[in-house]
C-alpha cells in the first residue's frame, strides 16, 4: 500500500486522531506493517504533504502515522512544528507536536519553539504559547528558554490577549501586577468595541462571538 492509497482509505474511514487516544485504526496499522521504517522517498512524500497540502486530512494522516513510529527522520520534524504551530484548534495541535516529543525529546522541541517564538508575530507568539500545554516534562528547566522568551514578551506588550493567552501556562511570572482577563468571558469583554484587538480573536485566532 503506498501512502497516496493509504490516505485516500484513511479518509474513508473518517478515524481521524486514533492513535492520539491509544485507538488502533487499521490503515494506518497496516501501513506500518508492511513499512516498518519509512524510506527516504516515504519521508520526502510525507513532507511535502505537511508542507504543501491545502487538505489538513492529509496532515492529519501524517500526524497520525509517526505516532505508530519509534523513530523517523528529523528533517520531519520542522513541519511538523510548523502544523502544529498553524492549526487553529489548540484541543488538537498537539497531534502534530506528539510524534516529534517522543522521538527527540521535549527540550528540542522548547528549543526550536523558542526560536520560532521570537522570530514570530503576534498571531505566531500566541499560537506558539498555546503548545507549552502539550510538552512534557518533568521540571520547567525543560522549557527554561521558551518560558524566558514568553515572559519577556509579556513584559513588553499591552495586548490584553497575548497577555490572556501567556498568562494561561506563566501566571505567576506574567500576572503579577497586571489586569489580565481570568477567563473568556472577561476577554470577549474586554476587547468589545476594539476593531483591532476583534480582528485577531475573532478572525486571527479562530474565536466565536459565543466561544466563552
Amino acid at each position: 500500500m503506498n501512502i497516496s492509497k493509504a490516505i485516500r482509505k484513511y479518509k474513508e474511514t473518517r478515524d481521524f486522531f486514533a492513535p492520539d487516544y491509544e485507538h488502533d485504526n487499521k490503515v494506518l496499522t497496516q501501513f506500518k506493517v508492511e513499512f516498518p521504517s519509512l524510506s527516504i522517498s516515504q519521508t520526502k512524500e510525507l513532507i511535502n504533504l505537511l508542507e504543501n497540502s491545502k487538505d489538513w486530512y492529509d496532515k492529519f494522516f501524517v500526524a497520525d502515522l509517526l505516532y505508530l513510529y519509534d523513530s523517523f527522520d528529523i528533517t520531519l520534524l520542522e513541519p511538523l512544528i510548523e502544523n502544529a504551530i498553524r492549526y487553529s484548534d489548540p484541543s488538537f495541535n498537539r497531534i502534530f507536536l506528539r510524534p516529534g516529543l517522543r522521538v527527540f525529546g521535549s527540550e528540542i522541541i522548547s528549543d526550536i519553539l523558542t526560536q520560532k517564538f521570537i522570530a514570530g508575530d503576534t498571531i505566531r507568539k500566541i499560537r506558539i504559547s498555546s503548545l507549552v500545554y502539550w510538552i512534557e516534562k518533568e521540571d520547567n528547566s525543560v522549557i527554561e528558554k521558551l518560558e524566558k522568551a514568553i515572559v519577556e514578551r509579556a513584559n513588553k506588550t499591552h495586548n490584553i490577549i497575548e497577555l490572556y493567552y501567556y498568562n494561561r501556562y506563566f501566571p505567576d511570572k506574567v500576572g503579577m501586577e497586571r489586569q489580565i482577563p481570568n477567563n473568556a468571558n472577561e476577554l470577549t469583554s474586554m476587547i468589545n468595541g476594539n476593531s483591532e484587538l476583534e480582528e485577531l480573536l475573532y478572525n486571527e485566532l479562530g474565536w466565536t462571538k459565543n466561544n466563552r
